[in-house]
């Protein structure tokens, strides 16, 4: 499969929206303006980027979602942070003449095999 050289990847697009405060444009514009408040539609995406963190332990729990969920105002939560593979995608798809760093690894694995007797 080749991809289209004008695709951007979906995170990376919902975060640069984010960053530059056009977040309202990730919201189905299917949905009419008037039927939603833009500061809970941000309130959502910011859940949402939450929970696309890179380490579990910075996603909230399902139980913290239903807090955010519940509660008002977009000033009760902690704000999302880029993830770094948001990072990785762009170095991966951005300037094709910059030169990257080689790395290697002595990295070893061991099988164990069990059987009954």
């Amino acid at each position: 499969m080749i991809a289209d050289p004008g695709a951007e990847y979906l995170l990376k697009k919902a975060w640069k929206l984010y960053e530059d405060g056009k977040h309202i444009e990730l919201v189905d514009e299917s949905l009419d303006p008037s039927e939603y408040e833009a500061e809970h539609a941000k309130k959502i995406i910011e859940i949402a980027l939450m929970c696309t963190q890179s380490s579990p332990t910075l996603r909230p729990t399902m139980s913290e979602l239903v807090v955010l969920f519940k509660s008002r105002g977009s000033q009760e939560h902690t704000q999302p942070t880029r993830p770094p593979f948001v990072e990785s995608v762009e170095r991966f798809h951005g300037d094709k003449s910059t030169s990257t760093a080689s790395s290697s690894s002595n990295a070893t694995a061991s099988f164990s095999v069990l059987s009954a007797r």
